[in-house]
């Protein structure tokens, strides 16, 4: 498997200058897909390539996660979407 890595979402309107989104905005993704969705520009087009579109409930979703202390689900997804 590859490596996993946090991608803030772009469109949360809680960046700024130099800043990224909070990690409460944030879904688990392959670190290539993460760096070629960077590349690409448009975050928005990219994830719905990858059939996701609804970003922010996933990040939401694996927030609940967070607060369970489960890791179980997060690590199902990357291996169902990505891999």
């Amino acid at each position: 498997m590859g490596q996993v890595t946090a991608h803030h979402l772009l469109d949360t309107g809680l960046r700024g200058m130099g800043l990224k989104s909070p990690d409460r905005y944030a879904i688990p993704l392959d670190w290539k897909i993460h760096d070629a969705l960077h590349r690409a520009g448009d975050e928005t087009m990219f994830l719905a390539g990858y059939g996701i579109t609804d970003a922010m409930d996933i990040a939401d979703q694996f927030y609940e996660c967070y607060l369970n202390n489960d890791h179980e689900t997060p690590y199902d997804y990357i291996m169902r979407r990505f891999l």
